[in-house]
């Protein structure tokens, strides 16, 4: 059983985050590029080690393990709305002085953050049976670790365990993703506050979240009750939607279906895909649809989620 609460706590507190993958394990490592993004989302000094097929757009930061072998502290400097244009150091008697400079936006004394290379890190691994499989010098840094696999031979060496027997290694990754998720927009929300009904819609829409990996498919369900329990709007679809596909997940479709307040009641929904126009005509013979930009918008007389879902998963196999 997936501990969110625990999940949540530890990620927070870890700046660092290593990701562990086996060699040459194409299942591993799709697993673990959803987490990668996603941490990164949020902030973290996340990584993927052992993967030999990484994408560099995915594994950008591969080679600071090298640096950070050399040194004990690191300068972090968030550019934002300035852009770092020059660089260079003063030795005085009491130390060093650096002096930036900047096109744009003030750099802000938060946006410089200095933290030593050394400390403990967070450690997922995925697809990792054994913990004498886990390098020493990651056993070193790690104080915590989260263990997701599907083998029956895993030794559940892990502070949090999530093993599922025979369940793709993708569907229980993204258990951990959408509980980033909603870290993720719990601190967006904080930062720009949103209204209490629209927050509370989208921690049900996250809390439904369902992912097929056969179809590559994220699949979101809200009931008439989600709506009167937070007080929502229909209007608000438009806002789940975007936040949805703002680019958190690393998958290309996306189905929202809810249930509209009608006489009687009908389920409406909304089929996104980002590049995949083949599948939109399928999803469009289903139901009576209107297409805007990447995005089917369609009707149906049927009253049951599931059953509409069935429709839709059906016409896409």
């Amino acid at each position: 059983m997936l501990d969110s609460i625990k999940i949540k706590e530890w990620v927070n507190y870890y700046s660092d985050v290593v990701i562990l993958t086996l060699k040459d394990s194409s299942e591993s490592l799709r697993a673990s590029q959803a987490l990668l993004l996603s941490l990164r989302k949020l902030g973290k000094n996340a990584t993927l080690t052992e993967a030999t097929e990484c994408p560099v757009s995915i594994n950008k930061n591969a080679g600071a393990n090298n640096k950070e072998a050399q040194a004990d502290f690191l300068i972090s400097i968030k550019e934002g709305g300035s852009k770092l244009s020059q660089l260079f150091y003063e030795k005085t008697n009491a130390g060093l002085n650096l002096f930036l400079k900047t096109d744009g936006k003030e750099l802000k004394k938060e946006d410089i953050i200095l933290r030593p290379l050394k400390q403990e890190q967070l450690l997922i691994t995925v697809g990792v049976d054994s913990y004498d499989k886990v390098p020493s010098s990651l056993k070193e840094k790690s104080n915590f670790i989260i263990n997701i696999d599907n083998k029956t031979n895993n030794k559940w060496f892990g502070n949090i365990n999530l093993i599922e027997y025979e369940k793709p290694l993708e569907e229980l990754s993204f258990e951990v993703v959408r509980v980033l998720g909603e870290m993720l927009f719990e601190k967006g929300t904080q930062a720009n506050p949103l209204s209490l009904e629209v927050s509370s819609l989208l921690k049900k829409a996250f809390s439904s979240l369902q992912f097929s990996q056969k179809l590559n498919l994220l699949t979101v369900k809200l009931t008439h009750l989600d709506f009167v329990s937070t007080k929502a709007q229909i209007t608000d679809i438009k806002f789940i939607l975007e936040k949805l596909v703002s680019g958190l997940f690393p998958f290309q479709e996306l189905l929202l279906l809810w249930e509209q307040n009608s006489s009687p009641l009908a389920i409406r929904g909304i089929f996104y895909s980002k590049s995949n126009q083949e599948k939109v005509k399928k999803v469009s013979a289903v139901f009576p649809s209107q297409q805007k930009n990447n995005s089917l918008i369609f009707k149906t007389t049927e009253a049951s989620l599931e059953k509409v879902e069935l429709q839709i998963t059906s016409a896409l196999n």
